[in-house]
């Protein structure tokens, strides 16, 4: 009598499980990150000026949005851009080619060099590796389930592989008896 799950099956649901994990928790611990130097982005050692290269309203979008594409230098002396989300507030005063005030800071995101920047007076959230994390993290519990699933059929196969019911007993004894007998 063979287990209920094959055993390659139950193996690619837990290598699954562990890779799903481990991008879970990078992800997590990168939006951490992110998180912490953002909240201290609007300090005065971060100021910086940067120049706008495109302002555009988001289509297919209510309440109505608004984006700003700019630029400005890295330390290393490259030109770095951003779009930034932006209320109409900030939107009616720019205008292309404008120097505007921003903070922004180098950071290293997975292992690669990058600046976070805001718009000076600007509140709308920057968009940060949550959606990516959420996925991550419906991607773990539902390998968890599998895994737990995946548990649980594979004790109860080698269980009735084990432990034959009472009935089959029944029947391999009927024949040692008959056999014996004859």
């Amino acid at each position: 009598m063979s287990p209920r799950i094959p055993v390659w099956i139950a193996n690619s649901v837990f290598v699954s499980f562990l890779v799903i994990s481990l991008f879970y928790s990078l992800v997590h611990f990168e939006n951490n990150y992110l998180k912490s130097e953002t909240a201290t982005l609007n300090e005065e050692k971060n100021r910086s000026f940067a120049i706008v290269q495109e302002l555009s309203r988001v289509k297919n979008q209510f309440p109505i949005a608004y984006q700003c594409h700019y630029s400005f230098g890295l330390s290393n002396g490259s030109l770095y851009e951003i779009t930034e989300r932006i209320p109409y507030s900030i939107y009616k005063r720019l205008r292309l080619g404008d120097t505007i005030e921003v903070y922004k800071r180098e950071i290293g995101i997975f292992g690669k060099q990058t600046a976070i920047s805001r718009i000076k007076g600007n509140e709308e959230p920057l968009p940060l590796l949550e959606n990516l994390e959420k996925y991550f993290q419906y991607g773990f519990i539902y390998l968890l389930v599998l895994v737990g699933l995946t548990i649980i059929f594979r004790v109860w196969g080698l269980l009735s592989r084990t432990y034959p019911s009472q009935q089959k007993l029944n029947e391999t004894d009927e024949i040692v008896v008959n056999k014996s007998q004859d």
